[in-house]
């Protein structure tokens, strides 16, 4: 059972309801001393800012909670000031990072959601300000959500967000390195650098699901492993800290301590984060340890933001001709003062589009302003902190005095809609994997209240835990479930077509994610007809392929060359194929470039062309510098080339290595049992085609296997395999006794 603190307002909850409620409505600093000298500046100090990813400041020990221990963080506390009331504007980890490096809410700096948004260029961060005022710049980040490509890299001089899978195959739900590992590198670059000052940015994502923590924490929180992966985040945030001390950068630093949102935990029907705006996602713990510890041990009651974040460092280290943005404030200042005259009163404003973008359900924005929280929806809430720190009852039809103001105020500073930008296929698969699903367009009308679909999202994310769980099955059974009473999700017609595909039900695959098409919206289509199109392929349905392809060249997609270009290999149409795959090479972008000259440089093969397609592949190779997984097909390409050549042993190593990586690669699969025809190694030869069409159980996988045989001369196999075929498809005229197979399949490779 997971033992929260459910939301102590203040650490002194002892106090009376009249004084806690005083500190909240106004500031109110507990610690050592009367009252505090004046904020003073630290010119070119040591800027660290550390952030442990969906941390709810209530598991930690110095906000009041008793399940977990965190050494490192509470000694960090005991140097620090501490807020007691730090909320987040937006509870996804993208768009609430970019508001700590800008101090602006999501509608000012462009990013509503981990994907399909850009941070806007004339919106200056803190890394682009501290490199100008003579900083040394460097970030690592632990999660793909953080990749610098949208923007929130910009001003770093390093920035490693290398988090990809380590293998094409990987479970995209590990789509993140561990933190101890994302340490190592920072420390490295923070070694390096002497003669300049240091803004060190360090992202931790251990609290994030999945949540399992590595030994000793596994098993001494084996009971509640959100706090298990707690207490791996401190032991990490300790190592750098200790590396900071060593270095002499400790005493002399700004150390920012923070989280970018909370967890749900169950709370409200949510078991993560992203749907709802309840406390539990967006309190967040807030550290500041100022140089040589000053102020360490006072605690500040009233209600900060994430983006004060921006003009505390701003003023703290004096950059000059520093403007901090409208809204913001100094946290030390509010440390200094809080013993006069109270601040101004503040209302924090806090959104969320996650239940639009990706399910088409209504948006949730909210504004917090003393003991008060309002949170607009279609049917609207508004909670007493001091009297209600869980939110379990709303005083909506009480209509409380400050309802009227904070909902005008909300209504006046509600942020507008805008739709993400493209999405590429792979990143939303990998973001999916991590819980942030999508469901395509929203239907018009009114749109339904989070708070009425919360089941619905709930099972989803079980149904995703079966996929990623290797449970297909069972995910296929949600999924289907799902669908029937939510037609639109548009990544569960994905999921469950990954699901069917891992089942050996490959038609049924494709039918599923041939549903995602209609769904998407218009401007955003081509990525999931490419995904169609890629499924057609590796299926053998080439006209389908050539189809897609067609409806790509439409919407002005340069990856259209590249589908064409295969489909056509694969039909056997190879004057189409070179035409295309070079459109692709001179058009194309990226891995559409690289998947072009993979193809001429096969095509070349089939023409005993090895000087040409050793160019090809050396140009792809070439074009490919840096990625991590090789494009498929590069590892066939040169088995293709080897095997040729006279080097089978080598050439037999590059096909196993594709097959490695890429399993479901049908035309590998014949390249490799050619090979062992050649060398006559017959049943191994069977065996690679067994292999195909136990994995592709399709008519078009048969009439390639047999086919194969056909060109090995194999007629014994042919035979066995046609017969089979006769078994599973007794209605297809193409696998009648005597009948030939059409040259619907590319020939094999390697003799």
């Amino acid at each position: 059972m997971v033992r929260r603190a459910r939301f102590p307002v203040s650490r002194v909850s002892t106090f009376s309801a009249a004084f806690l409620a005083a500190c909240l409505g106004a500031g109110c600093a507990k610690g050592p001393g009367a009252k505090a000298p004046p904020a003073e500046t630290f010119p070119s100090a040591p800027v660290i800012l550390i952030s442990v990813d969906t941390l709810r400041s209530d598991h930690l020990p110095f906000y009041g909670y008793k399940g977990v221990e965190t050494p490192a963080l509470s000694a960090l506390r005991s140097d620090s000031i501490l807020f007691e009331r730090a909320y987040s504007h937006v509870p996804l980890t993208l768009p609430s990072h970019a508001s700590v490096f800008t101090g602006r809410v999501p509608a000012e700096h462009g990013i509503h959601d981990n994907l399909g948004y850009h941070l806007r260029r004339d919106i200056p961060t803190l890394a682009e300000l501290l490199r100008k005022g003579g900083y040394a710049t460097g970030g690592a980040v632990s999660c793909y959500v953080l990749k610098g490509d949208s923007g929130v890299s910009r001003g770093f001089d390093f920035y490693d967000d290398e988090v990809e899978p380590p293998e094409a195959k990987a479970a995209l739900g590990r789509v993140q390195r561990p933190g101890a590992d994302t340490e190592k590198r920072l420390e490295a670059w923070a070694g390096e650098q002497a003669g300049k000052p240091l803004f060190a940015f360090l992202h931790l994502y251990e609290p994030h699901t999945p949540y399992e923590p590595p030994e000793p924490f596994k098993s001494r929180y084996a009971s509640v492993p959100y706090d298990g992966e707690i207490a791996a985040a401190d032991a990490i945030v300790g190592t750098f800290l200790s590396f900071l001390k060593q270095r002499g950068l400790y005493d002399k630093a700004l150390v920012i301590f923070m989280s970018d949102h909370g967890e749900g935990l169950g709370e409200h029907g949510e078991g993560e984060h992203g749907m709802f705006l309840y406390r539990e996602s967006l309190q967040v713990p807030l550290l500041v340890k100022l140089p040589g510890g000053k102020r360490g041990g006072v605690s500040v009651a009233s209600p900060v933001a994430l983006s004060d974040i921006f003009t505390t460092v701003g003023r703290i280290v004096a950059l000059a001709d520093f403007q901090p943005p409208s809204g913001t404030v100094s946290l030390v200042d509010l440390a200094v003062n809080a013993s006069g005259a109270p601040p101004a009163a503040r209302r924090i404003l806090s959104e969320t589009f996650f239940p639009r973008i990706h399910f088409g359900w209504s948006e949730l924005s909210s504004l917090i302003e003393g003991r008060w929280h309002y949170i607009e929806a279609p049917r609207p809430e508004i909670y007493d902190l001091v009297s209600d720190p869980s939110e379990g009852v709303n005083r909506i039809a009480e209509k409380p005095d400050a309802l009227r103001a904070l909902r005008a105020d909300l209504l006046r500073r509600k942020p507008s809609y805008e739709t993400p930008v493209d999405v590429d296929s792979e990143a939303r698969k990998k973001l999916a994997s991590l819980g942030y699903l999508s469901a395509g367009p929203s239907p018009a009308g009114t749109l339904d209240d989070p708070k009425d679909r919360i089941k619905t999202f709930e099972e989803l994310r079980t149904g995703l835990g079966e996929l990623t769980g290797g449970r297909q099955e069972k995910a296929v059974e949600i999924f289907t479930r799902l669908l029937k009473d939510n037609p639109r999700m548009l990544d569960i017609w994905d999921m469950k077509a990954r699901a069917l595909l891992e089942l050996g039900r490959p038609e049924e695959a494709l039918e599923a994610v041939e549903k995602t098409i209609d769904l998407a919206p218009e401007a955003a289509r081509a990525p999931y007809i490419t995904e169609v199109a890629n499924m057609c392929l590796q299926l053998g349905k080439w006209d389908e392929g050539l189809k897609h392809a067609e409806a790509l060249r439409l919407l002005g997609d340069s990856g259209a060359e590249d589908i064409a270009a295969r489909a056509s290999l694969g039909k056997g149409d190879y004057a189409g194929a070179e035409a295309a795959s070079r459109k692709a090479v001179e058009s194309g972008k990226g891995k559409a470039r690289v998947r072009g000259y993979l193809v001429l440089g096969r095509l070349a093969v089939m023409k005993n062309d090895l000087a040409s397609a050793r160019t090809f592949s050396e140009k792809a190779q070439e074009l490919s510098a840096g990625d991590k997984v090789p494009q498929s097909g590069m590892h066939m390409l040169r088995g293709d080339v080897l095997a040729r050549s006279g080097r089978p042993v080598e050439a037999e190593k590059e096909f196993l290595e594709e097959l490695r990586l890429y399993p479901d690669r049908s035309d590998a699969r014949v390249s490799l049992s050619a090979l062992y025809a050649s060398l006559g190694r017959r049943q191994d030869a069977r065996r690679v085609i067994i292999d195909l069409v136990s994995r592709q159980p399709t008519p078009e996988a048969f009439i390639l296997g047999m086919k194969t045989f056909r060109s090995t001369e194999d007629p014994e196999g042919e035979e066995q395999l046609r017969r089979e075929a006769r078994r599973q498809f007794p209605k297809d005229p193409r696998f009648a006794t005597g009948a030939t197979t059409s040259s619907s399949a590319a020939r094999p490779r390697s003799r």
